[in-house]
């Protein structure tokens, strides 16, 4: 679960790592590019800003957020290393409102689609077992999608683009310490591995179109040296493609995301004893850009007259 392994302070560097249902069916489609959610450090204020890293909109504390499919919303987790709790807020910083009221922790939301749903990991104060669950985003609804047994929780679900699919990361039962993407019905039905438990893969989201999804592997430091990079992989586990190449500098890319439209990625790098930047790139890895320093976990949202408007925060 995020909390539980996310937040460590390591040599004065702030290593972050991590880490339903019928009738949502809706055609997938490429939207605009809006603003850009992420959280700024070290505090854990989520803001927003524009693509290009300027017009930086401080709005309420928090760490993971996820915009609504119309960018009037946004989604995101609170709370502390032992309680975590999923809240929703206008494309503002208006209207803070608590979604879950339960115990343990409870994280990385998400819309659904049609934005009638939020999907968000779930691991219980007595710390058995992790599992995804969706919600109303009134609170409403709540419903155990997935039914581990074991001590290894699924977390960071993500609709598809068409509602039907929900893609999450675990780690599989076994002596193995790795965690590898998985994709499953909206209803928890038909679970199947789709990166391969060698690759270490961690925060899957789905292009704008649901053909590919996007993740990091192998997200860790070893000898002062961090290592990770960004990779594409069709849902049925088929044509991985490599996008990124820094591990072999000491550096990691991780936490990536498709802007609304699939032309660019947003996403998080590390540099050893730093703390993590948000860059942007072309969706073939061109063009790698640092557009916020200090800042974590950036979502591309869409473009909304509401969002963008220049009166927001006057």
């Amino acid at each position: 679960m995020r909390r539980l392994n996310v937040l460590a302070a390591v040599g004065g560097m702030m290593l972050l790592v991590v880490v339903g249902t019928g009738g949502l069916a809706k055609a997938a489609h490429r939207g605009t590019n809006g603003r850009i959610s992420f959280a700024a450090l070290p505090a854990g204020h989520i803001s927003t800003m524009d693509a290009d890293g300027s017009d930086v909109r401080p709005l309420t504390r928090g760490l993971i957020s996820h915009w609504s499919p119309d960018g009037r919303k946004i989604a995101f987790d609170d709370g502390n290393n032992n309680h975590v709790e999923v809240f929703t807020m206008n494309a503002d910083g208006s209207g803070r409102h608590r979604v879950t009221h339960l115990d343990g922790i409870n994280g990385d939301p998400s819309w659904s689609p049609d934005g009638t749903l939020l999907a968000f990991d779930r691991l219980p104060a007595n710390g058995c077992c992790g599992n995804i669950w969706t919600v109303h985003p009134d609170g409403t609804g709540l419903h155990q999608v997935t039914h581990f047994t074991s001590s290894n929780p699924a977390v960071e679900p993500e609709f598809s683009p068409d509602g039907r699919q929900i893609a999450f990361f675990r780690m599989p039962p076994g002596r193995s310490k790795r965690v590898a993407i998985f994709v499953m019905r909206a209803d928890g039905s038909h679970i199947r591995q789709v990166t391969p438990l060698r690759m270490d893969a961690a925060h899957p989201k789905w292009s704008p179109d649901g053909t590919k999804l996007i993740f990091n592997n192998d997200f860790q430091l070893v000898d002062g040296k961090a290592i990770g990079d960004i990779f594409t992989i069709r849902p049925n586990g088929t044509g991985l493609n490599q996008i990124t190449d820094v591990a072999r500098l000491g550096e990691a890319d991780y936490r990536p995301d498709y802007s609304p439209d699939g032309t660019m990625i947003v996403f998080n790098q590390l540099i050893p004893k730093q703390h993590p930047d948000v860059l942007t790139m072309n969706a073939d890895g061109t063009s790698p850009k640092v557009i916020q320093a200090n800042a974590f976990a950036p979502d591309w949202g869409p473009l909304s007259f509401f969002t963008n408007s220049r009166k927001i925060g006057a």
